[in-house]
């Protein structure tokens, strides 16, 4: 029998049938001081998380230009009351990219002929050609990849294509890290990502042209996507069922603090060498988690490392007070588990999702992962085309992400999924639309903030409700895939942010249109709140049976408390 220390209350006794780790968290606490001390731990590497995923906004910031002339001698009485200024803004005022042949305007005017006025409405006298060097504004950025590497005019591709491939890293982090943590296990593949991210982003401050830079800042979108999916698990992981989107809450608004933080950083640092430099270092501080954080337990049953298991579940039970006896651990490593292969003799596979009555849920699914994606990181990466303080814009993106959580975790249950998901992509892709054509800029920024908290709300109801509506059989594919059609959405942004060249509202106008969209279609998915979770295919694509299963017949309704619902956290 186990009781807690300081009663004498029977919590269990020995039962018959095999225990899991669930059934003892509950007696272990499931959430007590021992998991509180470790989720406060994982929690801090969210925030370095979000550092070195959002960084390119500064990093990649592109100030105000010109280009460089060099100095005139106007100093011959010839030139008149023209000053070398005024001369300087002639050259320069044929544009950002090109510039009149300062040696040329420079004769006719010493030879009499024309005056610098004259030159001005003949200028057709003055050849152009392109710029080599510019001047670059430092009013509200330091140094930047782009003023360091000379990322404008022709080369302004490379700048939004930086960002593009950085996505394609943390696409491909997704995909190499998640099978590791399955396979290695969840401590060696966090040590390995925080190992992989101070030397890419050491290497990266230091690189001394665009084209070392850009493989090492590619390795950096993997190594922090890799670390933030490792993280969120171990947070899920180490509380009880009860508990899970408790904790998946606390590291999604960690992370939203380090978004925070990185404005406040930046503005401080200015130069982009220094801001990488700031947010890689404080990875050695994470060194006495090789100590002080467990392996997951979870982990460790799938992979039937019973003594590890016991040493663990020990110091957890010391730790919160709490006595167990050795029959319960000996329960506790039992297992008869099954995978749904072994069960059924049937492996699924995507194409099973592409099969008529699956692939047209299939596919407004994984485009709506697309789109929120989309807007999530186009929103957040085009703070610095708002007008106003970019810094400030930044944070504000930020901040409205905490309130978003709290409110689906408020609404979801009562409201259901559907209409909720449908509200918030509507209302953030009007919220957007009308920032576009707004010119008061403290209103532009407020309704594009209000499509950013509608987008963060949408982004996580969306992950939820992918998790619901796939079958069991061929959830984990689902999942996947509709994760890897949000890093298609997150390497598109920055391109369509650039579009802003033709017409500064039609960013903004192309993510409001593709939300609402998106929110219409959104309408065709099933509700799924408070309704069994599908088993089979057939309890989806089989109506007859699916009206059986909504009646709560021989299937089992998720609560709010299992753990489907930690997902709800886990949008980014």
């Amino acid at each position: 029998m186990i009781t807690v220390k300081g009663t004498n209350t029977p919590i269990g006794e020995k039962s018959q049938r095999i225990m899991h780790f669930d059934d003892l968290l509950k007696v272990l606490g499931e959430f007590g001081r021992y998991q509180q001390i470790r989720l406060f731990l994982i929690c801090l590497v969210a925030i370095v998380c979000a550092f070195h995923a959002m960084n390119m906004v500064f990093v990649g910031a592109k100030p105000d230009y010109k280009c460089h002339v060099p100095s005139v001698n106007v100093s011959d009485p010839i030139f008149g009351n023209t000053t070398e200024k005024d001369f300087q803004d002639f050259l320069q005022s044929a544009g950002k990219c090109k510039i009149y042949d300062a040696s040329i305007a420079s004769k006719l005017i010493l030879s009499g002929n024309y005056t610098l006025d004259g030159i001005k409405v003949n200028n057709g006298t003055v050849p152009i050609s392109k710029c080599t060097e510019w001047d670059y504004s430092r009013e509200v950025y330091g140094p930047t990849i782009v003023t360091q590497f000379d990322l404008v005019c022709d080369k302004d591709w490379l700048r939004s294509t930086s960002k593009t491939l950085y996505f394609f890293g943390r696409l491909v982090g997704a995909v190499v890290f998640g099978q590791l943590s399955d396979i290695l296990g969840r401590k060696p593949t966090l040590f390995t990502c925080l190992l992989m991210l101070l030397i890419v982003g050491s290497v990266a401050a230091a690189a001394p042209n665009f084209y070392v830079f850009i493989p090492f800042y590619i390795l950096q979108g993997a190594a922090q996507t890799g670390l933030f999916l490792v993280t969120f698990t171990l947070g899920t992981e180490l509380v009880g069922p009860s508990y899970r989107l408790v904790a998946g809450f606390l590291v999604q608004s960690f992370y939203s603090i380090g978004y925070m933080t990185l404005s406040v950083l930046a503005y401080g640092i200015r130069d982009w060498r220094y801001i990488e430099l700031a947010i890689t270092l404080p990875v050695v501080l994470f060194v006495p988690y090789i100590w002080l954080l467990p392996e997951s337990v979870r982990w460790l049953l799938s992979k039937h490392k019973e003594e590890e298991v016991k040493n663990i579940v020990r110091k957890v039970a010391d730790t919160n007070k709490v006595d167990i006896n050795e029959e319960m651990l000996e329960d506790l490593t039992k297992t008869d588990d099954q995978s749904e292969t072994e069960t059924t003799g049937r492996r699924y596979t995507l194409i099973d999702l592409c099969r008529p009555g699956m692939i047209f849920l299939s596919l407004n699914v994984w485009f709506n992962w697309l789109v929120n994606a989309m807007l999530y990181y186009g929103l957040s990466l085009g703070t610095d085309n708002l007008g106003g303080d970019p810094y400030i814009n930044f944070c504000i993106a930020g901040a409205v992400e905490i309130p978003a959580y709290i409110m689906c975790i408020l609404m979801l249950n009562p409201l259901g999924r559907r209409r909720p998901l449908f509200a918030t992509m509507v209302v953030g892709g009007g919220a957007c639309i009308a920032s576009g054509f707004i010119e008061m800029i403290p209103l532009k920024i407020t309704l594009a903030m209000i499509g950013k908290f509608c987008i963060t709300a949408s982004y996580a109801i969306i992950y939820l409700m992918a998790a619901e509506v796939f079958p069991t059989v061929v959830r984990n594919i689902g999942m996947g895939v509709s994760s890897m059609c949000a890093r298609i959405g997150g390497m598109l942004a920055p391109q369509i942010l650039e579009l802003n060249r033709f017409w500064g509202p039609l960013p903004l106008i192309l993510f409001g249109g593709l939300a609402i969209f998106s929110g219409a279609l959104a309408l065709l998915l099933p509700e799924t709140s408070g309704k069994p979770l599908p088993q089979t295919m057939e309890d989806v694509t089989d109506p007859e049976k699916r009206k059986v299963a909504e009646k709560g017949i021989d299937m089992t309704v998720c609560s709010p408390g299992t753990n489907k619902d930690e997902d709800i956290l886990n949008g980014k």
